[in-house]
């Protein structure tokens, strides 16, 4: 124990990041799964199906049907991901749930980032105050352990990924402030450039940088932030020109899908404080006051890293599509300032120097319910269900197509897991027996379904029979549970279903309807009882 501390008093920045590492090492093992449609969806199906000479989504501009619309998101941070899973396949690396384990450790090693600039950046903070110390490891500490920051780094939330270029910009603007020399300005700008490259919002923090040094008559370093990060931005644009044929085409159908009131009503909708409030959730009470305070605090003083983030904040409060995800490529930055001015006040205010132990009672309280948050999202299978039952029909070796039966709702299906690009039948509405029987009967022998899969809150064994009235000798394989996290969202509020997936193998024979063929038995199947 005493050497533990030796080393933590001796190596801090080294102790956090360990800290942070062994955590996000937890989440690459047992967070496995998604957390919703855009970290998998958007990123790894499609980049999967690239991969394999498939465009499972028709997003690419070859495959856009006539009359189709192009896809209003960005190809950066996809096209990276597509790289990796190409580079996996030349290796021989086909298993779909071991390159995703892989995947999530690049990404835990790569989040450390987060945690070193910010670290970083609360030593330059605090560096001509002694009695600042241990800010550095207080920040460091929170962005390593904060709830939500294990799972979500390793998952794939651009959101997340564009948060290291742009703390390594403010890192090094903080670090040279106030210089005159060019080149600092030049090569901060090259972080703001690539994040903006991976999120076209935190272009906003670079509106809100040069505003600052404009302010602070800093008109050369303005002009030389702007020029790099409008020149690496223009870099990170290039596969447009080559996929497209025009450069900045994905930012422009970007623009205008999301500029559209139509398309923007379609999306989760709130009012402009929601946005306070996530922050005052996401960095559990009592610490986030104590952060918001602190980080309000030193708007003067602060003000390069200030103005930026909250002009960033302010431009999505007032934007329509409001979704949690969205503010966090602001909150390292709200942490590490906040923890700094919580500070400075703590030391100048004469109720807390005479109130200790009610701080330490608060950081306590705080620390306690966060590990707790932090256990459950860490080893937190989601979306287990439906991510098992694909990954069983890869393990069957033999998958030609799949049906998806939804019993509540439309599901979709997490296909990377199967490793089969067939596009497969989706059917979910009890009115559409019709057009199942025409769509499996037209498709051809290679794309015909030899698996279904039910999917279901309750509900699953009457829709399995009114299936077998198609299909009679379908048989049962296996039943996946939802996962932990779905089963206390679902104990804290029954209105979040518990979701089941039930597997069923299709024998060849039952997709011949045709009345007039004589009735052939099914090939011997070894039982398996249904639950």
């Amino acid at each position: 124990m005493n050497q533990l501390r030796m080393y933590w008093e001796r190596y801090p920045l080294g102790s956090v990041l360990l800290i942070a590492l062994v955590v996000r090492m937890c989440a690459v093992m047992f967070a496995q799964g998604y957390l919703m449609h855009d970290d998998h969806f958007l990123v790894i199906e499609a980049a999967s199906s690239w991969a394999v000479g498939e465009d499972y989504n028709n997003w690419l501009p070859w495959n856009i049907p006539e009359g189709g619309q192009e896809h209003p998101f960005n190809f950066a941070y996809v096209g990276s991901q597509y790289l990796v899973l190409k580079a996996f396949h030349a290796m021989g690396l086909e298993d779909p749930k071991m390159q995703m384990y892989l995947i999530r450790f690049f990404h835990a090693l790569y989040s450390l980032l987060i945690v070193f600039f910010g670290f970083r950046i609360a030593e330059l903070l605090s560096k001509k105050d002694e009695r600042m110390k241990d800010v550095p490891r207080t920040v460091g500490l929170v962005l390593a352990l904060l709830a939500f920051m294990p799972n979500f780094s390793v998952r794939n939330l651009i959101e997340m990924v564009c948060i290291p270029p742009l703390m390594w910009s403010f890192y090094l603007l903080l670090k040279h402030q106030g210089s005159t020399k060019i080149k600092h300005y030049l090569i901060a700008g090259i972080g703001i450039g690539i994040a903006t490259t991976l999120r076209y919002q935190c272009g906003v923090f670079g509106i809100g940088l040069g505003i600052v040094l404009l302010l602070q008559k800093q008109l050369k370093g303005a002009i030389a932030l702007g020029f790099s990060s409008l020149f690496f931005f223009s870099l990170g644009q290039l596969p447009d020109y080559f996929i497209w044929g025009e450069p900045f085409k994905q930012l422009q159908v970007y623009m205008e899908y999301n500029a559209d009131p139509k398309n923007v009503a379609g999306y989760p909708q709130g009012p402009w404080y929601q946005y306070i409030l996530t922050i005052l959730g996401f960095l559990v009470p009592p610490l986030s006051v104590m952060l918001v305070f602190g980080f309000l605090r030193e708007w003067k003083k602060q003000l390069l890293m200030v103005l930026p983030v909250l002009a960033f904040l302010i431009f999505h409060s007032f934007y329509p599509n409001k979704q949690e995800r969205f503010i966090l490529p602001a909150l390292p930055l709200l942490i590490t300032v906040g923890a700094y001015g919580w500070k400075r006040f703590v030391l100048e205010s004469k109720y807390w120097c005479s109130h200790a132990k009610l701080l330490s009672g608060l950081w306590a309280f705080f620390w306690v319910v966060n590990i707790l948050g932090m256990i459950v999202l860490t080893f937190s299978y989601t979306k287990k269900s439906r991510v098992e039952s694909m990954y069983f029909l890869y393990q069957q070796g033999d998958l030609h197509n799949f049906i998806s039966v939804g019993v509540q709702d439309q599901i979709m299906s997490p296909q990377h897991y199967t490793g089969v690009w067939t596009a497969y039948h989706n059917h979910y509405s009890h009115a559409n027996n019709d057009v199942l029987k025409h769509q499996v009967t037209s498709s051809t022998l290679e794309k015909r379904p030899n698996y279904i899969v039910f999917y279901g809150s309750g509900g699953i064994d009457e829709r399995v029979e009114e299936v077998k009235e198609l299909m009679p000798n379908i048989r049962y394989m296996a039943t996946f549970q939802p996962g932990l996290l779905d089963r206390l969202l679902h104990f804290l509020n029954p209105i979040n279903p518990l979701e089941e997936a039930r597997v069923y193998s299709l024998p060849p024979q039952d997709i011949v309807f045709d009345d007039d063929e004589p009735e052939v038995t099914a090939p011997h199947l070894d039982e398996v009882p249904e639950p």
